[in-house]
């Protein structure tokens, strides 16, 4: 009778486990945290502290959660514009996570054999400033980037993957995204049991989706495009995200084609972005970068110019 017993609890059990459907586990949970938003599209948000990730979830066998977030493809990006102002100089802002690990630049056509780049950064660097803009006079056909992770800044035998990008549009204003290998660009699984979810010992209950969708604008976001064509940056390197397509938009800008710059005609004062005082966060004025597809790379062991291109602010 009692081996019957056990049986059945068994069988229940796994009838439980079977039953399970995505819209059992939609919806919306406190755990670990943060707070994680499953949409009936397969679709989530995660949101904590300085952190938000994208990506698609599906349900597996036995109440496995499966999360795979959106992610970088390429670890180095290249963005550029022509400024008629620097005439005979080319300016490079280097400031979007190119801190994050050992990161590396060179301008020009690299040797076929032991290329050599310099370091953007001092070695263990404390202090940046943002943005950290470097400004040249070198031609700038090609550019190459590399980085090495802080863990294998000691193995000597670690090939890099170097990215080398070609200016055929002859751009002279740059803007450089680096993404460093994180984990929260992995698949990752919960198990959704009890009504909620488990972590390891973590238990988040669920709640109801839509409330908790309509108390932040980030949760209601459908994904991360970590590669758009094109990016919209302020006179202070502040980056635009609102969408360009909306009706809001179309209707406050207008793209000044001489320019190569989106301005709020309702707001700007010709000449603002040249005083002293322009805020930060002033965004009547949108310059348009553009995405360099033209590139190229390959693994390879190289030279180090050590000569940083900027300086430990800590030791000013």
């Amino acid at each position: 009778m009692k081996k019957i017993f056990i049986l059945i609890i068994l069988m229940l059990s796994n009838y439980n486990a079977k039953a399970q459907t995505p819209n059992d586990v939609v919806g919306y949970y406190k755990l670990r945290g943060g707070s994680h938003y499953l949409k009936p599209d397969g679709t989530f948000v995660i949101i904590g502290y300085a952190t938000l990730i994208t990506g698609k979830w599906t349900l597996k066998e036995h109440g496995e959660v499966n999360f795979v977030p959106d992610a970088p493809k390429e670890s180095f990006q290249v963005y550029g514009r022509h400024t008629p102002e620097l005439k005979d100089s080319t300016k490079f802002m280097l400031s979007n996570g190119l801190h994050e690990e050992e990161t590396f630049m060179h301008i020009g056509k690299l040797k076929a054999v032991n290329p050599k780049l310099q370091r953007v950064y001092v070695k263990g660097h404390r202090c940046i400033k943002f943005p950290e803009v470097y400004t040249t006079t070198k031609k700038v056909d090609t550019i190459s980037f590399t980085s090495i992770p802080y863990s294998y800044s000691e193995n000597k035998d670690y090939k890099p993957t170097i990215y080398t990008f070609n200016n055929t549009e002859k751009f002279n204003d740059f803007i450089v995204n680096h993404f460093e290998d994180k984990d929260n660009y992995h698949p990752f699984s919960y198990l959704y049991k009890d009504g909620g979810l488990y972590y390891s010992k973590h238990f988040g209950e669920k709640q109801g989706l839509n409330d908790a969708l309509t108390e932040s604008e980030f949760a209601q976001i459908s994904g991360i495009d970590f590669a758009p064509n094109v990016l919209l940056y302020t006179p202070k390197y502040k980056r635009y995200d609102e969408d360009i397509e909306s009706e809001l938009f179309k209707l406050n800008y207008t793209l000044d084609e001489k320019r190569n710059a989106y301005i709020n005609h309702l707001n700007y004062v010709a000449g603002e972005e040249n005083t002293e005082d322009y805020d930060y966060n002033n965004t009547n004025l949108l310059y348009v970068y553009k995405k360099i597809n033209t590139s190229n790379k390959f693994q390879s062991s190289f030279l180090i110019e050590q000569k940083s291109i900027f300086k430990d602010h800590c030791k000013e």
